[in-house]
Order: structure tokens, then C-alpha cells, then sequence
């Protein structure tokens, strides 16, 4: 059966060649995925962020060893030699030009918030007088001024954004605003 050339396509439905390309940007920076500091690290639920990103959320972490997705919010622990060992996300790097497909290894110091170039691969391009040798990604939570306050504050906006508080919150607002009609009412009732 042949198909109707006056058929319109579904243009919500992606074509069968755009369903299995992989997103080539990182989901919290929008940046492309390169392979240095935006190389695409996997998490264990099979999302992938630059390590960049990764870096930043786990220097503001109080939980240092493991990172949480900030899709699915399922936990990851970091591996031993920590975040640049995490997976590289093959498929992503495959799709890059050839240049870029051999990962640079990096280091990454969180009690200094940095990430650094720790060697450059030897098939690596011509162009490596051009790459930055380290990347500030802020300074760990608890660290460089942020006092035991400011953990607290971090502990407080994460009990406030729990669903059980915000139904709270939302169920004492109510009963707040019936009390204050009440007492509206019955202060301007005729004597």
C-alpha cells in the first residue's frame, strides 16, 4: 500500500532520524557538550549534564559524595577519584567532531571550587594553546563566607519546598483568612 503524498506529516512527531539523535546541549546551561569542561558526564539515571554544571551543583552540595539529578531527583554517588570519573556519555561525545572526541582529563578540586586540565591528550589538535587550563565553579557550601547560617538557610528552603510544609503553609494561610473575616464581620455588625 503506497502512502498518500497529500498526508501531512505530524510535525509534533519527530522524524525517525531526529528521534535518535541525542541532545547535543546541556540541559541546565544550554552550552554544547565539548570535551573539556562541558564534557557530557551520565548520571546512573541516564541523564546527562556537562561536568561544568555537575561541578557547580556539587560544590553548593552539603551531600559532597553524591549528586542529585535535577531532572528525575534521583541520588548518584560519586566515584572514588571523584566527578570527572563519572561515565563519559559515549553517544553524546560520537556525535562531536573527530576533534573533539578524545576527553581531556581533568581534576577537580572542590574545597578550592576549581576545575582543572590535568594533561592534555596526546591526539589532542594543534589548537591546545587556546584551551583554559582551569575553570572557577564557586566555592563549597559551608566555605568562603558562607557560615553555618547559611547551611541553615539551605536546610529551611528545602523543608519549605517539601510538599507536606506547602500544604501546611497553605491550609494555615486559609485558616488565617477565614478568622480575619470573621473578626471583620463581627466588628462591623450593628449593635
Amino acid at each position: 500500500m503506497e502512502s498518500d503524498p497529500n498526508h501531512l506529516r505530524d510535525p509534533y512527531k519527530p522524524d525517525a532520524d531526529e528521534a535518535e539523535l541525542p541532545d547535543l546541549e546541556c540541559a541546565i546551561c544550554f552550552c554544547q557538550f565539548n570535551n573539556i569542561f562541558n564534557t557530557p558526564k551520565v548520571l546512573e539515571c541516564k541523564h546527562t549534564f556537562c561536568l561544568e554544571c555537575l561541578a557547580r551543583m556539587n560544590v553548593k552540595s552539603v551531600q559532597p559524595n553524591t549528586l542529585q539529578c535535577p531532572l528525575c531527583r534521583a541520588y548518584t554517588p560519586l566515584p572514588d577519584l571523584g566527578l570527572p570519573k563519572l561515565a563519559n556519555d559515549s553517544t553524546v561525545l560520537s556525535y562531536l567532531p573527530a576533534a573533539m572526541q578524545h576527553v581531556y582529563s581533568i581534576r577537580f578540586n572542590r574545597t578550592k571550587g576549581k576545575l582543572q586540565v590535568k594533561r592534555v591528550p596526546s591526539s589532542a589538535p594543534a589548537l591546545t594553546h587556546t584551551i583554559r587550563q582551569s575553570l572557577d565553579v564557586g566555592n563549597p557550601a559551608g566555605e568562603g563566607g558562607e557560615g553555618s547560617s547559611a547551611r541553615e538557610r539551605s536546610v529551611l528552603i528545602t523543608i519549605l519546598r517539601s510538599p507536606l510544609c506547602k500544604a501546611f503553609i497553605m491550609c494555615t494561610v486559609a485558616i488565617m483568612t477565614i478568622i480575619l473575616i470573621i473578626v471583620i464581620l463581627v466588628m462591623h455588625k450593628p449593635s
